[in-house]
């Protein structure tokens, strides 16, 4: 028994998709991945690779948009449905669709930079009485890490894993056996792409690379300050430096930022390109609301990181140049422990949120946190300024919602939003609605 299925795609056209009973045909799971690869730009000389192929939906759609593409089953008649449709209409490289997958002598292609695989997530028995064995591999998913976990092993387990973008299918809520977390404790960073509710399900297409391509930050016993030590470096865009102490960190307008030991105090220098794609405001409220969240803390428009007390935690800077080498600088000091200074409370830190935390594995975090948003592997999007906006605002409302106001010009002004450039729009009394860009015209009321 066949299946014929048409599928029409913005910017790919209609595909014509025939399926044998034993083969998984094109779905809804299938078609967001595809919608989501259709965002992506092919580069010269990286090729593709799609585990699991199915009826071959998604190995045309890649090949359509230029990619030389290869794709793998463990189902001989996936694989056959693949070429037949493949050359169907139209496609070349069907010679590139073999018999294998993950635990079975799989041999990524030379010049692979991206990966793809729609994993099986249905739990053992949701379907069984409805499939065969051979059928069932591409429904269900194994017990433990599931196929998301095999997958991570194989890939930590090939030489030239730091180029590799593995992009997948995962069920997120309920969550499934395939983990985003498991990826982040091996070193991975994780981009969400797109997403869809299938009933109670919500099903996500992720993207996982190694954070800063695999290349470790430099970390320090002591420095002046990360701002300058990292512009003494020069080998690449995602560049990371981290001491334990510094003597003389600065802040925002070069006040001294106090540092005390234990803490984390760093930078990263990234790509000049950046600057051309999002603000510094812009820049700086969303990596404020990455440390945050870390530091399961609130923010404090534009840069400040504090407790529930209002007490500063930490704050975040950002520079930009028209250099070159130097492109965006991002300093971010945190404090581990609280002090204070001639009996008054000058600052708190992450202990009281977090625990006992080592700086090392906040500084990861924050470093994953970061990648996840700007660092630009070559093949995925950026996300849109929209959605940085409301990340940045979802961590200022933390304490807005608790009564925090604002005065301007001796009025009390309601903060409203955040705007593309990362200014606080306020809105209230007789000025009615504007963006603010500068802190210093305006007053927070409502910390303790």
């Amino acid at each position: 028994m066949m299946t014929k299925t048409k599928v029409s795609l913005e910017g790919i056209g209609e595909l014509v998709v025939v399926s044998p009973q034993t083969v998984y045909p094109p779905r809804e799971d299938s078609l967001l991945l595809c919608r989501v690869i259709s965002q992506f730009t092919p580069i010269p000389g990286v090729r593709a690779l799609e585990i699991g192929c199915g009826s071959g939906i998604v190995t045309m759609v890649l090949a359509t948009l230029g990619w030389e593409v290869s794709a793998c089953d463990l189902n001989p008649y996936a694989v056959s449905a693949t070429r037949g449709n493949m050359e169907s209409n139209g496609i070349l490289g069907s010679h590139r669709i073999v018999e294998s997958g993950v635990g079975e002598d799989l041999v990524i292609p030379s010049g692979t930079g991206l990966v793809v695989w729609n994993l099986p997530y249905l739990e053992c028995g949701d379907e069984d009485h409805q499939f065969e064995k051979i059928e069932e591999i591409a429904w269900s998913d194994i017990p433990e890490k599931g196929w998301g976990g095999e997958l991570l092993n194989f890939l930590d387990s090939q030489h030239n894993v730091d180029e590799l973008v593995a992009l997948i299918v995962m069920k997120t809520e309920p969550e499934g056996k395939s983990k985003v977390v498991d990826w982040e404790q091996r070193g991975w960073t994780s981009r969400t792409l797109g997403s869809e509710r299938f009933g109670e399900e919500k099903i996500e297409v992720v993207a996982f690379w190694k954070t800063g391509s695999g290349q470790t930050p430099t970390i320090i016993d002591t420095c002046t300050s990360t701002m300058e030590e990292v512009m003494e470096i020069s080998n690449g865009d995602w560049v990371r430096v981290m001491a334990k102490t510094q003597t003389n960190g600065r802040g925002r307008k070069n006040s001294q930022w106090i540092s005390e030991e234990g803490g984390v105090f760093a930078t990263w220098k990234l790509g000049s390109g950046l600057i051309d794609e999002f603000s510094p405001g812009i820049i700086q409220t969303s990596v404020g609301a990455v440390v945050s969240t870390v530091l399961k803390a609130e923010m404090k428009w534009p840069n400040d990181i504090l407790n529930r007390k209002g007490e500063k935690m930490g704050g975040v800077l950002v520079e930009s140049s028209s250099d070159e080498d130097s492109g965006i600088r991002i300093g971010i000091g945190v404090n581990r422990f609280g002090f204070s200074r001639e009996g008054k409370i000058r600052g708190c830190g992450w202990e009281e949120t977090l625990g006992d935390v080592d700086a090392k594995e906040v500084f990861k975090k924050i470093d994953r946190g970061i990648s996840s948003i700007f660092e630009n592997t070559g093949i995925l999007p950026l996300p849109c300024k929209n959605s940085l906006v409301i990340q940045s605002w979802m961590a200022l409302s933390k304490s807005l919602s608790r009564g925090v106001a604002v005065r301007l010009d001796n009025e009390l002004v309601r903060p409203s939003g955040l705007n593309e450039l990362g200014k606080l729009r306020v809105s209230g009394g007789s000025i009615g609605s504007v963006d603010i860009g500068d802190l210093d015209v305006i007053e927070w009321l409502g910390y303790r």
